[in-house]
């Protein structure tokens, strides 16, 4: 029906523009395609104008049209760009009530506004029982009411010596059980659960980090933690949940079961103050005592079922423990009738009390002939985008480190800052990239080459110092160390090793600093996370900021790049290899140069080779600095800089494209149309490749035809 509403609307329009004229010279022109004339090119120069403002007509409604027709109050649609790269970004959006913004978080990630739910200010949701209707822009978990005050669902309370836990309107009283895993404990108040200490923090042989919690297998419930250099532990009872036991499941590892199914809080009968309790399938009246199970006894109050569990003490048995018997709450350990003095783990026997480390998680100790294991919990943890999680080398846990900076220059020339800026410099001389501007320990300069046009430029030359050697990256990979030419691979001690690298040359120095060379204008600098907030030139100053990343050499930030890239400009005049103006590059070309490089640069956003990158990073600013060096670039592969770039984000983000380069033609022979004379048919032929105009047109693509006239090079069309 959208679709039908909108061809109404085109229609209507398309008469306007008949009245107007516009329409009319299209039917001229048709006339012209039955009967060539001389004067045909004259008419087709003239419809470039016409043709334009009808595209952009329709364009216009076409994108009323859907915008009207967008109703949500989600956040769903397509994604939204951004250039503030690690930044967080405001919600702002007319369709989305005012409450919405808060449950999300927004940033900027490799160019795409990503955003999250604001798990902090909704509460977890994920093992609820009971939902209770929606207020606002968060789902709630039914709550529970004692003595007058309410309480949220997965929330904790103490109550003199006792634990109170709320889950979703059942409330569990409890009384941790002590246990105490050394010979001499120490009473010491306001520890864990108030139980006694120990002076190390070491169970069963596995040392717990200060702050973290370690489980023993064997007793899932029990929560040893390290306070202070002081290990207290004790065991908690499982909260009553209000779900069936069908309806239960525990997942491998934890302690307590969770509901699988949630359900919405039901309509009780009654119009009465006093609420039942519903747990599982059985309605309890309000004041009503009922038992749960042998260790639980409840009391149904005001729909919140106020529940007394009993907590097992820790058994020493592990897995040989024997289930309750009937009409008792806990399992106990069999008689043993002789301890056994040794364990044996395989081929590997272990004495009693000694320990053995099975990996940076998990120990062992052998207590009577039986292991008893400890294992570290690792806290779930979220990273700033400009972190990412690492497992370091000895440690069980995962943590939040820097992310290495990573500058790209390619094409004429194009950057992307360590923080992750996008912006264009055409200067023609000798730059500062990226130096370390605190305590001086290297510095990278390139070389732009104008390569005989008159507002290019393309990096010719990567030149790193470190301390007195000077190495230098030239055109065809050619490196020299200190002036004299080398052959690789090639190591210098204790600098740099060079090597080559799927048709690159790749620097790894020692200080932390990698450098990819193409020998063809492509640049790739990678930083190690020490260098965060030290950095200065073009590539910016890698502080995770990238709207401040265009500090000039003085200090001063810019928003004209012209101005940013000339003072980053080092060896005089001598090293420009034009005179120096500013540059346009959104200037107009020819309508054959920008049609050609629409369909260079469009397999960026199309090729499948592309497919599974498109949704990780944003390909806008690539496709533009690809159509960019096509327009300015007389060569046949001018093009493929852009590619290049675009793949190597691509791998980084585990979306590497395969077997794009000769796809876009960027290896193997060019396409036949972008060699061939522009000697052809005297006549307008139709082409099927509806692409060449702006991709954006969709209802004006389906709805016209194009011509391709050989001898002027001109693309035009009419409705």
């Amino acid at each position: 029906m959208v679709f039908d509403q909108q061809q109404r609307v085109l229609l209507k329009v398309f008469k306007v523009l008949r009245t107007r004229g516009v329409a009319q010279e299209c039917d001229a022109w048709r006339v012209e395609l039955r009967s060539p004339a001389p004067r045909v090119a004259e008419t087709m120069r003239g419809l470039r104008t016409t043709r334009i403002v009808a595209t952009a007509l329709l364009l216009t409604v076409a994108a009323i049209l859907s915008v009207a027709d967008a109703s949500s109050t989600g956040l769903i649609g397509d994604r939204a760009s951004c250039s503030n790269e690690g930044e967080p970004v405001l919600l702002e959006d007319a369709r989305l009530e005012q409450d919405w913004s808060s449950c999300y978080h927004c940033f900027c990630k490799n160019g795409f506004v990503e955003c999250r739910s604001g798990v902090e200010e909704c509460g977890k949701m994920d093992d609820c029982a009971v939902v209770m209707p929606r207020e606002g822009c968060c789902a709630k978990c039914k709550g529970c009411w004692y003595n007058g005050t309410e309480h949220a669902s997965h929330t904790e309370f103490h109550e003199e010596n006792r634990v109170l836990r709320c889950e979703a309107g059942v409330i569990t009283i409890t009384k941790p059980e002590c246990y105490v895993p050394c010979e001499r404990p120490k009473h010491q108040r306001h520890t864990h659960y108030n139980c006694p200490v120990c002076d190390e923090c070491v169970i069963n042989g596995q040392r717990v980090w200060e702050g973290r919690d370690v489980r023993i297998p064997e007793e899932p419930c029990l929560s040893c933690r390290c306070v202070h250099g002081a290990l207290s532990c004790a065991k908690r009872a499982c909260p009553v949940l209000p779900c069936t036991r069908s309806n239960q499941y525990t997942p491998p590892g934890d302690c307590c079961p969770r509901c699988i199914h949630a359900t919405s809080d039901k309509l009780l009968p009654g119009t009465t103050l006093a609420k039942p309790c519903i747990i599982g399938k059985e309605y309890h009246a309000h004041l009503s005592p009922f038992r749960v199970d042998p260790c639980t006894d409840c009391t149904c109050m005001n729909g919140t079922a106020v529940c007394t569990r009993h907590t097992c003490p820790v058994l020493t048995c592990g897995a040989r423990a024997l289930p309750p018997q009937p009409g008792k709450c806990c399992p106990e350990c069999p008689q043993v009738e002789e301890a056994k003095a040794a364990c044996i783990i395989g081929r590997k026997t272990y004495q009693d009390g000694e320990t053995w480390q099975l990996d940076a998680c998990k120990s062992c100790e052998c207590h009577g002939g039986e292991p008893r294991c400890a294992m570290e919990r690792c806290p779930v943890i979220t990273c700033p985008p400009d972190q990412t999680l690492r497992q370091l080398p000895g440690q069980c846990c995962q943590k939040c480190v820097d992310i290495d900076g990573i500058c790209t220059v390619f094409g004429d020339p194009h950057y992307k800052t360590f923080d992750g800026k996008f912006y264009s410099f055409q200067g023609s001389c000798k730059y500062q990239l990226a130096s370390d501007c605190v305590n001086g320990s290297f510095s990278i300069r390139i070389s732009n080459d104008a390569r005989n046009t008159s507002h290019s430029s393309w990096t010719r030359t990567a030149t790193l110092r470190i301390g007195s050697t000077k190495v230098n990256m030239g055109k065809r990979m050619r490196i020299k160390v200190n002036g004299h030419r080398v052959l690789l691979p090639h190591k210098i001690e204790g600098i740099a090793e060079i090597v080559r690298s799927n048709g690159s040359v790749l620097l790894k120095a020692d200080i932390g600093i990698q450098m990819l060379w193409d020998g063809d204008g492509f640049l790739e600098v990678t930083v190690s996370s020490v260098y965060k907030g030290k950095l200065c030139g073009l590539c910016g100053n890698f502080n995770s900021v990238a709207r401040d990343d265009m500090k000039t050499r003085d200090g001063r930030l810019l928003n004209d790049t012209w101005k940013f890239g000339s003072s980053w400009r080092v060896g005089g005049t001598r090293a420009c290899t034009r005179r120096q103006k500013r540059i346009d590059i959104k200037a107009p070309y020819r309508q054959p140069k920008v049609l050609k490089a629409r369909r260079l640069c469009r397999g960026i956003v199309r090729y499948d080779a592309f497919a599974e990158c498109t949704s990780k990073v944003n390909p806008h600013n690539y496709k533009e600095a690809c159509e960019v060096d096509a327009r300015s670039c007389s060569g046949t592969r001018c093009h493929c800089a852009a590619y290049r770039a675009y793949a190597r984000e691509c791998s980084r983000l585990g979306a590497e494209p395969r077997n794009w380069a000769r796809t876009a033609w960027c290896e193997g022979p060019p396409p036949p149309w972008l060699i061939r004379h522009r000697k052809g048919p005297k006549r307008p032929v139709i082409t099927k490749d509806t692409s060449l105009l702006d991709p954006s047109s969709k209802a004006s693509v389906a709805t016209r035809e194009y011509y391709e006239y050989f001898a002027t090079g001109l693309y035009v069309g009419c409705v």
